[in-house]
């Protein structure tokens, strides 16, 4: 009797952990939606009182990417909204902010100048952090974002944190029907990104690979890209870019497959300084 009810112990506890592994290992790899809020740190102390994170992006007057005039948020970036004087004397590293709608995205982004791996684990304040930062790196990329192509990087953290949400909240977007933007504040300008394609890829260093700075590449990658079909793919036609329009990449791990990227493809419709009249 004792060994039956040992053997009844063990298969409990055998099928209860069978169920977490299988649990874990469906969260992990993104086939269990990240909740909608994101536990992100706010870094909300680094922001002037200005700055009104629930004000979306709206283009006003015309529907022409090319006659785009920006009202609500960006109307009001000509004042600087980002205390990057506060930010730096914490971190240098710190070399803009990016803000989005959908989803909800408030978070500085970093640029080690001797690792490029060194914010996959740490946060703005330099602390060892599993979910990381966003940053771009600087074997490939300026500062200034004023290279034709620019990629931000961040983890899909299965709580929602940094890119967690970025492929679920965009795949309930049309975004040929409901534009989405992409907000980078840097310490001397604001840049204004429109969102135009939403695809999988491998995980191929793209800025390794690919001179964007050559038309020949640039055209051939963004023709490849308008190629793609698939459930996570999106692709705004009417606004497919052009060489000489700056592109803005981030890029994240793809839910169900870690071993493939999730790429948010946009490209730059507006870029102006801050106006330094203004006083804070």
């Amino acid at each position: 009797m004792n060994r039956r009810i040992t053997w009844i112990i063990m298969s409990v506890i055998m099928f209860l952990s069978a169920g977490v592994l299988i649990f874990y290992f469906l969260w992990a790899n993104g086939y269990i939606d990240p909740p909608d809020t994101s536990p992100t740190t706010s870094y909300a102390d680094f922001t002037y009182p200005s700055f009104d994170p629930t004000k979306k992006v709206e283009p006003a007057g015309t529907t022409d990417p090319q006659e785009t005039v920006f009202t609500e948020q960006s109307a009001e970036s000509s004042d600087v909204l980002v205390d990057f004087e506060l930010l730096k004397s914490i971190n240098p590293d710190v070399i803009g902010w990016l803000h989005m709608s959908a989803p909800f995205l408030s978070q500085p982004i970093m640029m080690s100048p001797t690792n490029d791996n060194y914010y996959l684990s740490h946060n703005m304040v330099k602390e060892y952090d599993k979910s990381g930062s966003l940053y771009a790196e600087h074997k490939y990329n300026k500062p200034d974002f004023e290279d034709m192509c620019t990629i931000i990087y961040g983890h899909r953290r299965s709580d929602g944190s940094m890119f967690g949400n970025l492929q679920t909240a965009l795949k309930k977007v049309d975004l040929s029907s409901n534009p989405q933007y992409i907000e980078i504040y840097l310490p001397d300008k604001i840049k204004i990104y429109q969102i135009c394609a939403t695809i999988p890829r491998d995980k191929k260093h793209i800025l390794y690979y690919n001179d964007f700075d050559k038309k020949s590449v640039y055209s051939s990658f963004i023709n490849q890209v308008y190629r793609s079909s698939g459930s996570a793919v999106d692709l705004v036609k009417d606004i497919k870019p052009k060489y000489g329009e700056k592109l803005l990449i981030l890029s994240t791990c793809l839910r169900t497959d870690r071993s493939r990227r999730f790429l948010v493809i946009a490209k730059e419709i507006e870029s102006k300084p801050y106006n330094t009249d203004v006083t804070q």
